[in-house]
């Protein structure tokens, strides 16, 4: 498959098309209404639930299996999670209503997410070690048992990383935000 194509499918677009559609919902519930506002809470919670799987799902598309492609899955990913939950918070409270408990609910989806992609962080780099490597396939198809539990291990280490760097995201993102709230 050529490179373009590989973008055109890949998880860029995916999540792109994932966040039109959450600014489609929330555009129909904008009302503030508690029925609106309840409508928008479980759509938070539904959001890594649904954002993630889309994301690595592009792995399937032929030519995605690459170190390159799990890189902009993570940063596409995230992206999507930070814009749709700053996209959905905005319809829990009424403008000039006081605070809101929205930064909390941001903090949670990314949480979620980051919970959902570390493992399937751990099973993508398994699929592409595997497509790259012949005999660490072949090694994996004979202890599958103990292939698995490797790789579930491996989230840990994947976690600490992916957590340190989206902190480090996060806490740019809060500093930019509070910066032009003035």
């Amino acid at each position: 498959m050529n490179r373009p194509l590989t973008y055109l499918l890949g998880p860029e677009s995916a999540m792109a098309l994932f966040t039109a559609l959450v600014f489609l919902f929330c555009a129909r519930h904008y009302s503030y209404s508690s029925r609106d506002v309840d409508i928008l809470n479980r759509l938070m919670w539904l959001l890594p639930v649904i954002a993630v799987p889309l994301a690595y799902a592009t792995i399937f598309v032929p030519g995605a299996k690459s170190w390159w492609w799990l890189g902009r899955v993570n940063v596409a990913y995230f992206v999507a999670l930070l814009v749709c939950s700053n996209k959905v918070v905005d319809g829990f409270k009424a403008p000039g209503s006081g605070p809101s408990v929205g930064a909390y609910g941001i903090f949670a989806v990314l949480c979620f997410g980051l919970i959902f992609a570390v493992l399937a962080n751990a099973v993508a780099g398994a699929l592409i070690l595997a497509e790259h490597k012949p005999a660490f396939a072949e090694w994996f198809r004979a202890r599958r048992f103990i292939g698995c539990l490797l790789t579930a291990l491996a989230a840990i280490p994947i976690g600490a990383a992916m957590a340190a760097v989206g902190g480090l995201i996060v806490g740019i993102h809060v500093f930019f935000i509070t910066l032009f709230k003035r």
